[in-house]
């Protein structure tokens, strides 16, 4: 009967813990005197928590007399519930306490592929030495993708390229910024330039990100060209991942413009010139994102990591509670 009573009452159990506390402290002493004593309070007050705690449980858990305190059937039963009770609630407390510090819990992390270029691998290894008890979930997506599951909060933290970001959405550090160069085919004679201009490209066809997956980088690149005197010939397609460009121009489709990360992707047919005139906005940025709302000691760790190896790279990053400006 007490058994089933403490699991259709387990809720009304748990708010009133301290009554547990009471409890089992006038068990051990078997005194309302010296349990009221240790435990900082009167003897009246003691008295009315453990009436309480009888109507909460519906049972009698107690027999007094003038000098001591003996268990019921009952009573007995309870006793080991409530050590088991005020057990767990010590524990789930501990383990909250260890989520919050992120000392446990799971960071579900995005990444972009080209942030792998970076130092992103060495930034993970440190936060698992760090917290080896937290669960990494990486996910591999295109930026635009990323910034999608960071509003619906399917994801902690994203390592995207800047130019899919709204101004003032998101927090971030800009983690580098690096240069963009030309991918052309290594048989055209462009391939054999040291470096470009870009009036140099005016006359073959671009291979462009494709507009309604990185529109800031698709206008961007479209603006270049005009500014340097050519509207560029587009090769039709929606190819949103960087290998499926970068095969186009092996093919011989075109050129494309490419963070000068992407010479870590060996695809044979491609070479890389630097083109010396293109405007700033045109440079490409690795950017941590992550909702202000969602918040945690951990992304936070994750935060002072990456700031840390962008230092080392020689690249302040941009980040203290401000929001990238995207154009």
């Amino acid at each position: 009967m007490i058994k089933a009573t403490l699991s259709t009452q387990a809720d009304t159990l748990l708010s009133e813990a301290h009554r547990l506390r009471h409890f089992v402290a006038l068990v051990e002493e078997g005194h309302y005197g010296k349990a009221a004593e240790r435990l900082g309070m009167d003897q009246p007050t003691l008295s009315r928590s453990i009436v309480r705690l009888e109507q909460a449980v519906g049972a009698q858990l107690l027999v007094r007399s003038a000098r001591s305190v003996a268990l019921t059937p009952a009573g007995a039963i309870f006793e080991k519930e409530a050590r088991a009770l005020m057990a767990h609630a010590q524990l789930s407390s501990s383990i909250v306490r260890r989520v919050q510090t992120g000392d446990l819990g799971n960071l579900r992390l995005g990444f972009t592929p080209v942030a792998m270029f970076w130092a992103l691998p060495d930034v993970i290894r440190q936060l698992r030495e760090r917290y080896p008890q937290v669960q990494i979930l990486m996910q591999e997506a295109q930026s635009y993708q990323h910034v999608e599951r960071l509003r619906e909060g399917s994801i902690d933290v994203a390592f995207v390229n800047g130019d899919v970001l709204n101004q003032g959405e998101f927090e971030t550090m800009v983690l580098e910024r690096a240069r963009v160069l030309a991918a052309v085919p290594s048989s055209w004679p462009v391939a054999q330039r040291k470096r470009l201009k870009l009036i140099d490209l005016a006359n073959l066809p671009f291979v462009i990100v494709p507009k309604a997956t990185s529109p800031t980088t698709h206008q961007a690149t479209l603006a270049a060209c005009r500014a340097a005197g050519f509207v560029p010939t587009i090769v039709p397609g929606e190819n949103t991942e960087v290998l499926s460009r970068l095969g186009m121009v092996a093919s011989g489709f075109g050129v494309m413009l490419t963070s000068e990360y992407t010479r870590a992707l060996p695809v044979d047919g491609v070479t890389y010139v630097p083109v010396v005139d293109l405007p700033d906005y045109l440079h490409w940025q690795l950017v941590m994102v992550w909702d202000r709302r969602a918040s945690s000691a951990l992304v936070h760790a994750l935060a002072d990591i990456c700031a840390s190896v962008s230092r080392n790279k020689s690249k302040p990053p941009a980040w203290r509670g401000r929001s990238l400006a995207a154009s």
